[in-house]
């Protein structure tokens, strides 16, 4: 306290010198000069300590404008990334549907993932990761690439079952050789129903779904054709093409048969 009244007493001084031009005095001369002399450095120190405050200050307005801007960038990759997250999902269903369908479907369809199978091994069915919220109904075809896989017979919130062509319970519409049957879902072999003994079928007979609403899919190929106990009919057994197991993702169209 004794020390900033003593450099304030020499400042008030060196203005009263200076006003009163003592300097211009010869006797008052040295003293005025002693006062200059004394003050000098403390002048010099307040300029110092203004220009380094001076300093400190821009040093911090420059830092908190690059904290924001850098928050800014942050923000901005961050977007980026989820874009780039984005585009490299679309990408990957891109890839999945290529392998999904040989060619684009002209339905509306939803890609799903396979989450679980039959677990008696007769591959009856098989669930899905898409359910009502994803817009799925019962009676929604399944399919992969061009081959018929199965109809959604039961819907759930995020999930939903699909009734594959090995179920006994599949009875679904077919064409084989250009005539219409009605083919039955098996295992290990499915079949058609009510064949006349005058048709000829023969084995390696590609067999389609038949559907007005749904381009052609396969459903697999007349495996064996034997003589009937009836009279009218002979039994025809088919062999699927769809290998549940071997499939990771599906499509499934928004069409009922």
């Amino acid at each position: 306290m004794k020390e900033r009244l003593f450099y304030f007493s020499l400042f008030l001084l060196s203005v009263c010198a200076y006003l009163f031009n003592l300097s211009s005095y010869p006797l008052l001369s040295p003293f005025a000069s002693l006062i200059n002399s004394l003050l000098m450095p403390v002048m010099e120190l307040k300029t110092q300590t203004t220009k380094r405050v001076q300093d400190l200050v821009n040093t911090y307005v420059f830092l908190v404008d690059t904290q924001k801007r850098n928050k800014k960038l942050l923000e901005e990759v961050s977007a980026l990334s989820l874009k780039v997250s984005e585009l490299e999902g679309c990408k990957r269903e891109l890839l999945q549907l290529k392998g999904l369908m040989e060619e684009p479907p002209t339905v509306e369809y939803t890609l799903a993932g396979v989450v679980a199978y039959d677990p008696s091994g007769r591959d009856e069915f098989m669930l899905l990761d898409k359910g009502k919220r994803d817009g799925l109904e019962e009676g929604f075809v399944v399919v992969h690439r061009s081959v018929f896989l199965g109809i959604v017979d039961q819907v759930y919130a995020g999930t939903s079952r699909v009734r594959t062509v090995w179920s006994d319970n599949l009875h679904v519409s077919a064409t084989a050789g250009g005539k219409n049957y009605i083919y039955r879902g098996g295992f290990p072999k499915g079949s058609l129903l009510h064949v006349p003994q005058e048709d000829e079928l023969k084995k390696g007979e590609k067999v389609f779904l038949r559907s007005l609403k749904l381009p052609p899919l396969e459903i697999g190929e007349v495996y064996e054709v034997y003589p009937s106990g009836e009279q009218f009919f002979k039994r025809v057994e088919v062999k699927p093409y769809g290998d549940i197991r071997r499939v990771d993702f599906v499509l499934v169209l928004r069409r009922r048969l």
